[in-house]
């Protein structure tokens, strides 16, 4: 895997100086280390470090309408041999995106290869931590939860592979953004092969009102769930962003609903959603404060998942962005019910 990575590499940089119409920007990424301590259980209760993401990305532009982009990941390790006693489950490398695009107009532009799912506001930069204020994001809409079928997951694909077609509308002060998509289903190979007849299909709408005016979203996944024996998902959300002077207001809210027997058409519906407000503390610190919420079955009570967190974030050099967060959960199906998750990163950026 590593001398494949870096024969990649090495390829692209020979081709970009060897045919003058290419030009190969990068190699540019992001570092992000952890710390963690909690009262949940035991194992929270002893703190650990966390060597997190270490990502690497660049771009081959093959004419000024056409492009590649690729990126590589190191999660959580990044040695491929182990020495005594020593495990290699927990971390991976993974080819995180790599597609390439072409652009007709800024109306049409489209993509082909493996990318983020456009899903609610963060999940295509979902592992880029620089780009917001906290360790963690939202858990509700972002976060793994269990499905009727009892497989631990988020109700839509965090990666697709598949066609894209996006883009940007703009007319006077208003700017509209759209991506539609078609991608394999979720299952056992869904970079490689389909698993089930449904593709996954969706769509990501951006409404922004003026240079400072309040930014709208919509986003709708929904495919058979490969790894749920095929039963339907189907995500909802919708989502709101304003910043005036110092202040950012956000919120995010999605209904997902749940094939519970494949192919029954009867669904389980969940609801998660989140309010966030955040104070920028002259040009490098922000404060915020955020309710998150998450309903497994609208069905039955007394189930509902609810985290309070206050952080801030501090930019102390251009590249680099420390965090601090603590979560009060309150979790009405756990044992314990209610328990305090502290978190702290580092977040660089090159």
């Amino acid at each position: 895997m590593i001398r494949a990575f870096w024969g990649f590499c090495l390829f692209a940089a020979w081709s970009c100086s060897s045919l003058l119409a290419q030009e190969f920007i990068g190699p540019h990424g992001f570092l992000t280390l952890e710390a963690g301590w909690g009262t949940q259980d035991s194992v929270a209760r002893r703190g650990t470090f966390d060597l997190h993401h270490f990502n690497l990305f660049g771009d081959v532009l093959l004419s000024p309408r056409a492009r590649l982009f690729g990126e590589i990941e190191f999660e959580h390790r990044s040695e491929m041999e182990v020495e005594a006693g020593e495990s290699l489950a927990g971390g991976f490398v993974r080819l995180e995106r790599a597609w390439f695009e072409y652009r007709f107009s800024s109306l049409f532009v489209l993509r082909l290869g493996k990318f983020l799912t456009p899903y609610g506001i963060y999940n295509e930069i979902h592992d880029v931590a620089p780009a917001y204020d906290t360790t963690i994001l939202p858990q509700s809409i972002y976060g793994k939860h269990q499905s009727p079928q009892g497989r631990m997951q988020r109700f839509y694909a965090k990666f697709s592979l598949g066609a894209q077609l996006l883009g940007t509308w703009h007319p006077g002060s208003f700017k509209f953004k759209y991506q539609l998509f078609v991608s394999n289903g979720r299952g056992q190979y869904p970079y490689e092969q389909d698993d089930n007849a449904n593709k996954g299909m969706g769509t990501r709408l951006i409404g922004e009102f003026g240079h400072k005016g309040p930014v709208i979203g919509a986003s709708f996944y929904s495919d058979r769930n490969g790894l749920n024996a095929n039963a339907r998902q189907t995500s909802l959300g919708l989502d709101f962003r304003y910043e005036f002077r110092r202040y950012r207001l956000i919120s995010e809210v999605s209904r997902f609903s749940l094939e519970e027997v494949p192919y029954s058409g009867i669904m389980r519906t969940a609801n998660a959603g989140y309010i966030e407000f955040a104070v920028h503390v002259g040009r490098q610190q922000t404060v915020l404060v955020r309710y998150d919420v998450f309903d497994p079955d609208t069905r039955m009570p007394h189930d509902l998942e609810k985290d309070w967190m206050f952080g801030t974030s501090y930019q102390f050099m251009e590249q680099a962005l420390a965090k601090f967060e603590i979560h009060f959960w309150d979790v009405q199906t756990a044992t314990p019910r209610r328990y305090i998750q502290v978190l702290s990163s580092l977040a660089v950026v090159f």
